[in-house]
């Protein structure tokens, strides 16, 4: 019992420094890698906004990526008030949709007493999540790391533990001072 204790207070001081970093290897059609199994753990009630920076949040299926995510952070016990987005606009024929798809997300989290807050950047290229608790996990896919499903009938469609992945790697980080000034 005594090295536990000595263990949680070591990665707390680790963490407390800036010096915790734990790394994830999702391989090429590995399945189990739902939002859930991967943020879970760094959710908690003090989480009550959350950072993401994601260029890719444009297209139908980013979309879904992106709203699935929010449910994600609606249903955990964080009691998330305001979600920052920081994404590219689309300049081609995708861009009233990526505009009206991100009004309806916003409007639907309004609706659970959560803020969407969106910013554009043309110049933005690297992917993170920073939560309000100090926890920033980069993904070098951003939010877009699962293979499209078979097809509408198929396991993965709905439960993205079921979804095949790309090959990616997942960096969490805890740092007291990740937010932006």
């Amino acid at each position: 019992m005594d090295r536990a204790e000595n263990i949680k207070k070591y990665l707390d001081q680790e963490k407390e420094a800036g010096k915790y970093h734990k790394q994830i290897k999702i391989e090429e059609n590995a399945t189990g890698f739902s939002y859930e199994s991967l943020f879970q753990e760094y959710l908690n009630e003090t989480v009550t906004e959350v950072w993401i920076e994601d260029p890719y949040i444009r297209h139908t299926h980013q979309l879904y990526n992106f709203l699935r995510f929010c449910e994600m952070l609606v249903k955990r016990t964080c009691k998330i008030k305001t979600i920052h987005l920081l994404t590219s606009l689309d300049e081609g024929s995708g861009k009233e949709q990526q505009s009206s798809g991100l009004e309806e997300i916003r409007e639907s989290l309004r609706n659970h007493g959560v803020q969407l807050e969106l910013e554009y950047s043309s110049l933005i290229h690297d992917r993170e999540i920073r939560f309000k608790n100090g926890w920033m996990i980069k993904i070098g896919r951003g939010l877009d790391y699962f293979k499209k499903p078979q097809s509408r009938f198929s396991l993965g469609y709905c439960d993205f533990d079921l979804r095949p992945c790309h090959e990616t790697t997942v960096d969490i980080f805890h740092n007291k001072h990740t937010q932006k000034i």
